[in-house]
């Protein structure tokens, strides 16, 4: 794995600016500090004339100096396949804090999905809910609201009343809905993840707090872009609630400020710091950010666009082979025939951009079959590797139609040593 501390794109844990008053702080201040990082990946020199102007005009009214670390656990992926491109510390557990909603969210989905409930469902707003502290819309005892419109507040808002109406509808109770999303994170294989809140608060006397993991708040997020619509309320700045009875300001900063970027949740507590999972789509391929434990609202964000940024600058998703695409192979049948194995799908991966020319591709295909094989059926086994790393697989298919004679060209000379070998990407 290649190391993002390098060159001037290196990630210093030392002296930098953090921001205080968090909660008043404004978010056009957040997107210039987001371009600052971003500039400090590419403008060496200039970067620190520019940034010493920017700090001087503003370290009156908003800065200090932090010396701690940037953050306490950060992870970035590929979406699409899950292959990790950068990690520190991925599976330290720690507070979710708001975080913690993006199960939620996925368990109400999972119940919409299976017909149990629908997005227009009225739910009334009970005694906990309108008690509950931290984030929230200010949401009344006795109020009614449709249940997709709480989901929606939950997520762009990070409503924490919201959240606990959603939990009471779609679980019976708050315990009830802790269960259904303790039960979705074992069956994702959410290891290192456990829940005792609907919304990340911290826990009352005599409960633990809730913990989690950079790596298994990834695996959430693939779910969440993949298996829901999610992001078709995560990607806006401001959203009316009720019809318009009020806006909705999104708590992620990174919507508007960073090019592709359409989600997904932030999250806060003093204990846990500044959280946040990000997720930005540039072209054909979509990357996952999780930043656990930053100092401060700005960090949290900065860190975030610098790892999605060092992922779009230094990786490309290249297309490898074609679904049902010819290998340069041919198997003899049990009858004598010889066959030329195809691809079952088709097959991209996300390299790095100088590594590009290292990816070849590993055959386990049999020289000969011992048994007769229909059309369609498996017979073998392609790895794309890069080095000694598989990027993917995908199965070798008996084709519809065989070649008929033994020795037909493919265009790719392979030698009989050189079958289980890796082999260059063949080209078209």
């Amino acid at each position: 794995m290649h190391s993002l501390i390098s060159g001037d794109g290196r990630i210093e844990k030392g002296q930098v600016v953090a921001l205080v008053g968090w909660r008043n702080f404004r978010r056009s201040l957040v997107a210039a500090l987001v371009l600052v990082a971003l500039s400090q990946m590419a403008a060496g020199p200039v970067f620190a004339a520019r940034t010493h102007h920017f700090h001087h005009r503003i370290r009156h009214h908003f800065v200090v100096h932090h010396t701690g670390p940037l953050y306490h656990a950060v992870l970035l992926e590929d979406a699409d396949s899950g292959r990790i491109l950068y990690q520190e510390n991925a599976d330290l557990q720690w507070p979710p804090a708001s975080m913690a909603k993006m199960m939620l969210l996925l368990v109400a989905t999972d119940q919409i999905k299976a017909g149990r409930f629908r997005y227009s469902d009225p739910v009334v707003i009970s005694a906990r809910s309108a008690h509950t502290g931290g984030s929230r819309l200010g949401l009344r005892q006795g109020q009614v609201y449709p249940l997709g419109e709480l989901m929606k507040a939950a997520l762009i808002r990070s409503a924490n009343d919201a959240a606990v109406a959603v939990a009471e509808k779609i679980g019976g109770s708050v315990p009830g809905a802790v269960e259904l999303m303790n039960a979705r994170a074992r069956s994702l294989g959410m290891t290192g993840t456990h829940y005792q809140t609907v919304e990340g608060l911290p826990p009352t006397p005599g409960h633990d707090v809730d913990f989690t993991t950079a790596r298994d708040l990834a695996t959430l997020g693939r779910v969440l872009i993949y298996r829901t619509d999610l992001l078709s309320w995560s990607r806006l700045q401001m959203a009316s609630f009720d019809y318009g009875a009020a806006m909705l300001h999104n708590t992620n900063h990174l919507i508007g400020h960073f090019d592709g970027c359409d989600g997904l949740k932030t999250g806060f507590t003093f204990k846990a710091g500044f959280n946040l999972t990000a997720t930005a789509r540039r072209g054909d391929m979509r990357l996952i950010a999780v930043v656990l434990g930053a100092p401060s609202n700005a960090q949290r964000f900065a860190q975030a666009a610098r790892f999605l940024q060092w992922g779009f600058d230094n990786f490309v998703r290249i297309a490898i082979l074609k679904g049902g695409q010819p290998l340069p192979l041919q198997v003899r049948t049990a009858s004598g025939a010889t066959v030329q194995p195809v691809t079952a799908r088709p097959v991209s991966v996300v390299v790095r951009k100088d590594s590009i020319r290292d990816i070849h591709l590993h055959y386990d295909v049999p020289q000969v079959l011992a048994t007769q094989i229909e059309a369609g059926m498996p017979i073998g086994q392609v790895e794309i590797m890069d080095g000694a790393d598989v990027l993917d697989d995908v199965s070798a298919i008996y084709p519809l139609s065989n070649i008929g004679k033994p020795g037909i060209s493919t265009g790719v000379a392979i030698s009989e040593s050189d079958r289980n070998n890796p082999q260059a990407i063949p080209r078209q």
